[in-house]
């Protein structure tokens, strides 16, 4: 118990910064050439999601895992573009894994689970040239504080289980511990916008942008909760009890952002409703 906690610890230590830093800088140049971090990062987790998808199910042959890789990739680098061009791909991928497959309909919708929450996050990223890379960071850290929250109060405080059949291990108690830690998070976050003049300084203004902050990490941190479920729903119908044993002490990548896949699709989902005026 104690040693993997420890090496969760570590692996946490070791890949949070790699993750922030590659969304924090974006694009990196170096000697005259461009380094697109963001879409490598995003290719990286489409890969290693594509690669658990066919380990999952080990039916699938190599080629169906390549196909289902490429079309992540694709998303990853194509998201600043057109999203809209990028769902044909994503539907496109989708109808020729699932005849690659032999028909094999839960194999092949992994492609809309990889790569949606792909392009919900390219999207979040290049929505706006002001605010997006703080909004992405914001949203990551929303999830990482909801699973922590629920982690910690959940070992804590214990009680009645949440859903039994579905997760043996999560708690009533640890849900609300999540949601009370991803709010906290997003009140610390308008902090940090405030006193980086990222949003305008009137304090009518600022406490309206808190609130929506808080309430959008509320509401996060329970889309998160339910990706959670979803992912060990898939886990436990296919009968593993993690993903993958990529990440030390953690298990897979899907086991880390299972709450990210859900919330980032709802994100992307409520800025696109903004932008398009049917919100606000």
């Amino acid at each position: 118990m104690h040693s993997n906690l420890f090496l969760r610890v570590i692996s946490a230590v070791v890949l949070a910064p790699l993750v922030l830093g590659f969304i924090w800088f974006g694009q990196a140049v170096y000697e005259n050439y461009s380094i697109p971090l963001y879409p490598i990062l995003l290719a990286i987790l489409g890969t290693g999601m594509a690669w658990e998808w066919g380990h999952m199910f080990q039916k699938e042959g190599c080629s169906n895992q390549v196909l289902m890789t490429l079309i992540a990739c694709m998303t990853a680098f194509m998201t600043e573009g057109n999203p809209g061009f990028v769902l044909w791909i994503i539907l496109v991928g989708t109808t020729v894994v699932f005849w690659k497959s032999g028909y094999h309909l839960k194999f092949a919708l992994g492609v809309p689970y990889i790569c949606l929450p792909l392009l919900s996050l390219g999207y979040i990223y290049y929505v706006n040239d002001t605010i997006s890379r703080e909004i992405v960071l914001w949203l990551f850290f929303v999830v990482w504080a909801t699973d922590i929250g629920a982690y910690i109060v959940g070992k804590t405080v214990g009680g009645p289980k949440l859903a039994p059949k579905i997760s043996a291990k999560k708690t009533w108690s640890g849900s609300i511990g999540g949601i009370l830690f991803a709010m906290a998070v997003a009140y610390i976050f308008a902090l940090y916008l405030k006193a980086n003049n990222l949003i305008p300084p009137e304090a009518a203004f600022y406490h309206q942008m808190t609130r929506v902050l808080i309430l959008s990490a509320c509401g996060l941190a329970i889309i998160s909760q339910v990706g959670d479920f979803f992912e060990s729903a898939i886990k436990r119908r296919l009968n593993i009890k993690d993903s993958s044993n990529l990440i030390p002490g953690h298990g897979g990548i899907f086991d880390r952002i299972d709450g990210l896949i859900f919330a980032s699709v709802a994100t992307a989902a409520a800025l696109a409703l903004v932008n398009s005026g049917w919100m606000f």
